[in-house]
């Protein structure tokens, strides 16, 4: 799909291509709903088609288009360019292992990146240590063609520059740091011991000795490497975590059995689905050059898997395995991977740039004119109509305003009856706005935790004191004030339903719409505070009832009593001499006390 300079804006594939592109271009609910679509599809102008003989020259095809064109629409892996990875090219005459912080396509090994600097300097303190490699630039390599340089002397380097290693031997060398940068260490540990056996034999006793020492660091690396996965194969793990638009992707490498150091990628323009997003990822991420491990394991089914697999395991010369793990160590696994993504997204992405976008995602899914700065929802709360209250929550910006928080106590409601309750708090909400008082002025939304008939009698209150509403029509928008319901899904159905005054059919939301997720949090902690405030009232009447029954027990006796004690059990466990030390509270009173608590009476 290109736009009117000719410039790609998606690359896709589909076995209907008629069936596929149809779906961008409908509004009914048979249209793709993606989020992304309602910004792509203006922008197109051509649709241009290649035919291919078989899914998998399409799924190559596809790959290929878009590396070269780089798509805004597609998903485009960008690596954590300011971290330090090693690179290690074995095609040039003596390889030596360098610190770079990109990632080119020059058929060299990339290993890392690394979390922070510290770490990349210890990997190549320690390669240095354990595997001779040069590590001197091209200039300095040619101007000791007669006599070595210090660490040579240091056994940190096998001189190559004066001929004291052979190529054969040195690419062994280029094979071992390989392995240590894999993370293969017992297979390291094994070729050392063959290279100490030999100098040993070879009577070079201080060669051995050197060998011998790094094979136990080695060994002591090892045991201070706490992450163990016994019994695996070599893996990799992705993690996902994403809100709308924004995600983070966490790579775990399992060499051997033991986690490495995690690879990380953020985006803030992630627009497909999750199995579109994570399969175009590997797509990338894998090469000639990085060859992908045995096995992958993903969170989720990705698109095309087995034409993926099939692909990697050419490239890498050795099968290749997509795994959608659901129980077990790979499970667990992915669960690390995707607490690690959780992490890497919330220091890759502010909160306010994740509000801004929810924000953002509720004025366009609700047809507002201007962004829902402040969003007031409510809920009510009451057991078989007993101690009936309501709660109001404010968020402003995306994010929770205590001070805006009020609850109601119910007055003119008689058993368990939501729809009155709602319209009551309604009603006392919406008439003090009318007010001067700027504490009660009116939000940008009102949310109300319910359904359509909830809905109705905040719109009746609404009709009762002539406040004009905000009318969702998309054809005839009008203005006022905007109200919408969020209600929990039955049985089979995706997601929250979200409801709006004059449309029969609930917003449509995808169930990771950044919007959706704010209206379930202010719906969430709406009810939390409709609860909370109902059991202090509960609880209240509860402990008042009981003791103002007592004989002698006065209201000031009786505060005495709940800040002495703390609650009516502990009260009823005291004795008469624990009794007898509150303030107020005479012998006689005491038995009373304990007497009518004990019989209930």
């Amino acid at each position: 799909m290109k736009d009117a300079s000719g410039a790609v804006l998606y690359v896709g594939k589909a076995e209907d291509l008629r069936a596929r592109v149809r779906q961008y271009f409908q509004r009914s609910e048979k249209g793709d709903g993606r989020f992304h679509v309602a910004f792509l599809v203006p922008r197109i102008q051509d649709v241009e088609v290649i035919v291919t003989t078989s899914p998998r020259e399409a799924l190559i095809l596809e790959d290929t288009l878009i590396k070269k064109h780089q798509p805004r629409y597609n998903v485009r892996l960008k690596d954590d360019k300011s971290w330090l990875s090693m690179r290690l090219d074995p095609k040039e005459k003596w390889p030596r292992p360098t610190l770079v912080r990109r990632w080119k396509d020059d058929g060299a090994r990339y290993f890392g990146p690394y979390l922070d600097e510290l770490n990349s300097r210890k990997v190549q303190r320690l390669l240095s240590r354990t595997v001779p490699l040069r590590t001197c630039s091209d200039a300095v390599f040619r101007a000791h063609s007669e006599r070595p340089c210090i660490e040579h002397q240091m056994g940190r380097c096998a001189a190559p520059c004066v001929g004291y290693i052979n190529r054969v031997e040195y690419a062994k060398l280029v094979d071992e740091a390989v392995l240590l940068l894999e993370g293969r260490t017992r297979t390291l540990q094994g070729r050392l011991k063959e290279r100490m056996e030999a100098a040993s034999a070879e009577l070079r006793y201080e060669d051995a000795g050197r060998i011998r020492d790094n094979i136990r660091l080695l060994q002591r690396l090892g045991e201070r490497q706490s992450a163990q996965v016994p019994g695996l194969s070599d893996r990799d793990v992705f993690g996902l975590h994403r809100e709308g638009q924004l995600a983070a992707v966490t790579i775990l490498p399992i060499r051997e059995g033991r986690m490495q150091d995690v690879r990380a990628f953020d985006f803030r323009s992630a627009l497909e689905e999750d199995d579109e997003f994570l399969g175009r990822l590997i797509a990338q991420i894998y090469s000639p050059t990085v060859p992908a491990p045995g096995e992958i394991l993903v969170p989720c089914a990705i698109d095309d898997s087995k034409g993926r697999a099939e692909l990697l395991s050419e490239v890498a010369g050795r099968r290749v395995r997509i795994v959608q793990p659901r129980r077990g160590a790979g499970k667990r696994l992915i669960d690390i991977a995707r607490e690690n993504a959780q992490v890497r997204f919330r220091a890759a992405h502010s909160r306010a740039e994740r509000a801004e976008q929810a924000l953002f995602g509720i004025q366009r899914a609700l047809h507002m004119d201007r962004l829902p700065r402040r969003i007031e929802c409510y809920d009510n709360s009451n057991i078989q109509g007993s101690d009936p209250v309501g709660a109001m929550v404010t968020f402003k910006d995306g994010v929770p305003w205590k001070k805006g928080y009020r609850t109601f106590q119910i007055k003119g409601v008689s058993g368990p009856d939501d729809y009155a309750t709602m319209k009551e708090v309604l009603l006392r909400r919406l008439k003090r706005s009318t007010s001067d008082d700027p504490a009660w002025a009116l939000p940008e939304l009102i949310l109300i935790d319910g359904g359509r008939g909830q809905l109705a009698q905040v719109v009746a209150v609404c009709h009762e004191i002539g406040l004009a509403l905000h009318r969702s029509d998309a054809e005839a928008p009008t203005a006022g004030v905007h109200l919408a319901a969020i209600a929990k899904p039955r049985p089979g159905e995706p997601t929250d339903k979200v409801y709006q005054p004059g449309r029969a059919n609930p917003v449509a939301l995808r169930a990771r719409n950044p919007g959706l997720h704010l209206l379930q949090q202010l719906r969430d902690e709406a009810h939390r505070f409709a609860v909370r405030y109902h059991r202090k009232r509960r609880t209240k009447r509860t402990l008042s009832s009981e003791l103002d029954s007592i004989p002698g027990v006065g209201p000031a006796t009786r505060k005495r009593l709940l800040r002495h004690f703390g609650s009516i059990q502990r009260i009823r466990a005291a004795s008469l001499t624990d009794l007898g030390q509150v303030q107020g509270v005479g012998p006689r009173t005491a038995e009373a006390i304990q007497r009518s608590l004990a019989t209930g009476s």
